[in-house]
């Protein structure tokens, strides 16, 4: 990822905590398979971009054989597929998938632009962080008092 890129991510960041909001997930699984295809690999603090990159990584990485390489990005990254994905779209290693996988998707996707597989049951957003909103507006105090009614 570039500097440019980066300083981006961190600004989408900070301006989501200055405007007290939260990157929210709704949606669910479709099971199609396609956030599995065409992934690019974000590992050890970069992005992969070369093979050697990759040899590299999965030393420390095993879940990195999961994938195999399939080209590259506009943008020099490679782009990946799952070796575990099946004819019908599904995981054929469900159980013992890599933390990207269980994951899916993670709000780091917004955070760096990125979008979500055309015709993923997922989408994101931006919301107000209600908590954040309640807790600078009672400044660390209990602003719900519990009332003692008497109706009698």
């Amino acid at each position: 990822m570039s500097f440019l890129h980066n300083m981006a991510s961190l600004f989408r960041l900070w301006r989501l905590k200055k405007r007290k909001q939260v990157v929210v997930i709704r949606g669910s699984c479709n099971m199609c398979g396609k956030c599995c295809r065409e992934i690019s690999l974000y590992v050890d603090s970069t992005w992969l971009r070369s093979e050697k990159q990759v040899r590299k990584a999965s030393i420390k990485n095993p879940h990195l054989n999961f994938f195999k390489i399939i080209g590259k990005t506009e943008d020099g990254f490679l782009k990946f597929a799952c070796t575990h994905l099946g004819e019908d779209g599904l995981c054929t290693d469900y159980e013992n998938r890599p933390t990207l996988c269980r994951t899916f998707p993670s709000p780091s996707i917004f955070l760096q632009h990125g979008q979500l597989p055309e015709g993923c049951g997922f989408r994101m957003s931006t919301e107000i962080d209600f908590e954040k909103v309640l807790e600078d507006t009672c400044n660390g105090k209990a602003c719900i008092k519990s009332s003692k009614r008497k109706y009698f």
